[in-house]
Parts: structure tokens; C-alpha cells; sequence
């Protein structure tokens, strides 16, 4: 039998050999406590050491610890937390959020969802449509937001591609991943229609096959017979080139050139864009063939009209037709001149209520839009001056805007709008905004024309980093 003594210096030597052994194994035997302890520090660049330290020895012991974090009230942490799962546990990071589901935890099943989203994962949109039925509204809002991720991701590589910061690749995994969460958006949108959440994602995100659908489910359910009927659809088929989400005819290549005279700044930007590009960019607000912010009442009608509760106007003019239509807790009309998130000179709307579209009864040709507030004060007016050739596309526009504001000021602005057609595709070709001074005087503020490109061949030149203004001679973008 061993003596006490000797009992005691076998453990250490067996100890101290276990210790030997996890430190050749890349691994010291403190060093769990020891990062947990710094990932939870309040100090940034304890935090970060420690995150640093994950990404480069990733130890898959880790990972339970971390599932009990994100049951963690503080949402700063618990964010950098799913993040680290992702970059230091790519292949283990699905699997990880999956169990973090069960059992409930509030806390980290929002964290969860939230993370799973940024996974490029064809498993992604199965968990994701389970959760928008949670009876938690933080659990269904995480879950629109990571299928919005799953969209986002060919939109921001479509981006880099037409701003020439880079080539932007697009997987056909990321393309799937994207036709799946819009699938689920669809179905849900459908189970519940009135749900304002669902509603918000689901117009951000409608396509112009979606657009159609929901255009075509919506005269289907009214009296066919009814001026309704006759009149939404008549407007719906004139104007469908042109309104709401369009899918462009022929792809774009053109020059954007800009002076804003309040501010004395210029900038060109050139643009490569093919038909599936222009299309993806839509969502993110980038309407390539518009150019400009140009936004209208009735691009709301024409993509979801269910949802604006529309309603048949009886026009005193026996040639005009007139719908008015709900705009409130929808994005806003706005216009002005800018490209690519560079916005020189914009007016936003402020408590705009309702809009009424005006349109040639039997052909459908738009006339003008009419946006108003709660009290009936007009807010925008939009009109068709004239028509390219076919009378299917918008030759000349005016937006009048009583009411617009820019940045903390309430200005009257005034767009006149020129339109061309580019090989079949409808593009702007000259844009002016005027700030009406006084009632009869008004002053040039902002210019821009578009110049086509006969060379459809991107610029090889790489874009400098810091070329925030993409060819800006601006102080200020926002001027």
C-alpha cells in the first residue's frame, strides 16, 4: 500500500502530466474561465482580445458556455456573441443556433433567430418560417429580419457590382437561400394579411413577380363587373411598365452627371447594370432606370394594393377615373436629385394620409397622383405632361411638393422630370429641381442628365476606399 506521501505526489505528477498534455494540445487548463471571463468584461478591448483569441483557437468546449450567455438580458453582448459563433464556428454555427431554440429562453431564441439569418444555408428559411408563428412579437420580428438577411445578401453583392467597389459575386446557393425566404415572406404575408410587420417586410422585399401576383389576387376578388374592376385593371395595364416593381426590358449603361447649385458641388457616377441587377436594387430603394430618388403614392398601389384599402372615386369629368387609396404607415413619396444613397438635394413627405391616382377612363393612361394629410391639405402632386412613343411610357414629368422637407427645413420644391428610351428600357434623361421662392418666383437648385454608353464594358480602374462621394466634389453628401 502507498504511504500518504507518496499517494500525494503520484496525483500531482498525474495532474501535472494532464496539464502537459492540454498545453501540447494547444489548449492551457484555465484558459475556458479565463476567456469567458474577458468575453463578458465591459471593457472593449479585454472583449476583443478575448474574441480575437476564439476566432484564432476555436474550442468547440466553448460552445455551451456561449448558449448560456445569450440567455443574457444585455443585447449588445448577445449580438457579439452570435457573431463570434459565426466567424470562429462556421461549420458547427447552424447546429448551434438549432439548439439554442430549445428549451425556451426569450432572450436567447431572439438572439438565436437573429443569428441564424446570416447563415447562407438552404436550412435557414425552414427554421425561420417555424418562428414567425411565436406567440412573441420580438421572436416573429428577429425572424422577418433574418429572412430579410437571407434576401439582403445577392442585393449587397449586386451593389458592389453596379458602384464598381467590386465584382460582387453571387452564389447560386445565395440565390436560393433568397427565392426560399421570399416564398416564406408570401406565406406568411397570405396567413396574415393585416399583421404590420409582415406587411413592411413583405413590401420591401415584392419583386415584379410578386408585385403581379398580389396586383392580379387582389382585382380577382373584387366584382368583376364593378368600376372597381374595370378601372383598377385598365390602370394596372396601362402603367405596369413603368409603376411599382418593374422587371427592366434591356440591361443599362449610362453616365449620371449632377451640379446641386445651393451647395456647389458636382459628381458623375457610372453605371454597368444587367436586367437582374436593376431589378435587385430595387429593394434597396436604387430605381436605376429613374436615377433619382424618385418615389410615388402610386408605386404602393401598384404593388400591394390589399393593403390601402382602396376605393372608387366618381369623377365629375366623364372622361377621368379616380382611385383613392390609404397611405399611412407606408414608406413616403419622395424625389430629388441623387444616385447610389448620395442624395444632394431631396424632399420627403411628413404625414402624408391619402393619395387619389387620376387616369383616362377606358385606356388607363396615368394622369396625375394627389397626396394629402390628415386634413386634406395637399402635400405632392405628380403628373404626366407627355408620352414617348407608344404612349406606354412617361416622356416628361413635374412633381410639385408644397411641402417638402429637407433635412430640418420646410421648402417648396418643384422636379421637371425628362425621360428617354435606351435600346427598349425606359431611363431618365434630364432632371432639374426648383425651390419656389415666392408664389410666382422659383430658383434652380439642382441639375442632372444622363448620357448613354456605347461601350457596355465596366470600368477596369479599381475604386479608391475612400471614394465615399463616388466621384463627388462635395463637402458634405447631405448638403
Amino acid at each position: 500500500m502507498l504511504s500518504c506521501t507518496r499517494l500525494w505526489i503520484l496525483v500531482a505528477l498525474i495532474a501535472g502530466l494532464f496539464c502537459h498534455s492540454a498545453s501540447i494540445a494547444g489548449k492551457d487548463c484555465r484558459i475556458d474561465d479565463d476567456i469567458l471571463q474577458q468575453l463578458l468584461s465591459v471593457d472593449p478591448q479585454e472583449h476583443e482580445a478575448a474574441m480575437q483569441e476564439v476566432v484564432r483557437h476555436p474550442d468547440l468546449d466553448l460552445l455551451p458556455a456561449f448558449r448560456e450567455i445569450l440567455t443574457r438580458k444585455d443585447s449588445s453582448l448577445r449580438r457579439r456573441i452570435t457573431m463570434l459563433v459565426i466567424r470562429a464556428y462556421p461549420d458547427h454555427a447552424f447546429s448551434f443556433f438549432q439548439n439554442c431554440f430549445e428549451p425556451f429562453d426569450l432572450h436567447r431564441q431572439e438572439a438565436a433567430t437573429h443569428g441564424i439569418g446570416f447563415l447562407v444555408d438552404s436550412r435557414v428559411t425552414v427554421e425561420l418560417e417555424k418562428l414567425l408563428q411565436s406567440t412573441h412579437r420580438e421572436i416573429r420580428v428577429a425572424a422577418l429580419r433574418s429572412l430579410q438577411m437571407q434576401c439582403r445578401s445577392i442585393t449587397m453583392a449586386a451593389f458592389k457590382r453596379v458602384s464598381g467597389s467590386s465584382q460582387g459575386k453571387t452564389t447560386e446557393i445565395a440565390l436560393a437561400c433568397r427565392q426560399r425566404a421570399l416564398k416564406v415572406l408570401e406565406r406568411s404575408h397570405q396567413s396574415a394579411p393585416t399583421d404590420p410587420d409582415l406587411i413592411q417586410a413583405w413590401s420591401r422585399w415584392v419583386d415584379s413577380s410578386l408585385a403581379s401576383v398580389s396586383r392580379n389576387r387582389w382585382t380577382s376578388s373584387l366584382d368583376q363587373e364593378s368600376p372597381m374592376a374595370t378601372g383598377s385593371l385598365a390602370l394596372f395595364n396601362a402603367n405596369k411598365d413603368w409603376l411599382g416593381r418593374v422587371r427592366p426590358s434591356a440591361r443599362l449603361d449610362y453616365q449620371f452627371s449632377m451640379v446641386n447649385l445651393f451647395s456647389a458641388s458636382t459628381k458623375e457616377i457610372t453605371i454597368h447594370s444587367s436586367i437582374e441587377d436593376i431589378e435587385t436594387l430595387r429593394a434597396m430603394a436604387y430605381d436605376l432606370d429613374r436615377v433619382i430618388h424618385f418615389r410615388s403614392a402610386s408605386d404602393l398601389l401598384f404593388n400591394h394594393p390589399a393593403v390601402l384599402s382602396p376605393r372608387w372615386v366618381d369623377d365629375s369629368e366623364p372622361e377621368i377615373s379616380s382611385l383613392s387609396f390609404s397611405i399611412s404607415g407606408h414608406p413616403m413619396p419622395h424625389a430629388g436629385i441623387g444616385l447610389l444613397n448620395i442624395s444632394y438635394w431631396e424632399g420627403k413627405l411628413q404625414g402624408a394620409s391619402r393619395a387619389t391616382v387620376r387616369f383616362q377612363r377606358g385606356s388607363g393612361r396615368f394622369i396625375d397622383e394627389t397626396v394629402y394629410d390628415e386634413k386634406g391639405r395637399e402635400l405632392w402632386k405628380m403628373e404626366v405632361l407627355s408620352w414617348l412613343e407608344g404612349g406606354r411610357l412617361p416622356e416628361k414629368i413635374s412633381i410639385d411638393i408644397p411641402a417638402a422637407q429637407v433635412g430640418a427645413r420646410k421648402i417648396h420644391l418643384r422636379l421637371d422630370l425628362r425621360f428617354q428610351l435606351a435600346a427598349g428600357q425606359w431611363l431618365l434623361a434630364e432632371g432639374k429641381t426648383y425651390e419656389r421662392i415666392q408664389p410666382d418666383e422659383q430658383e434652380l437648385r439642382a441639375y442632372c442628365e444622363v448620357e448613354l454608353l456605347t461601350d457596355p464594358t465596366p470600368d477596369p480602374d479599381p475604386v479608391d476606399a475612400d471614394s465615399s462621394g463616388q466621384g463627388s466634389t462635395a463637402g458634405s453628401p447631405r448638403k
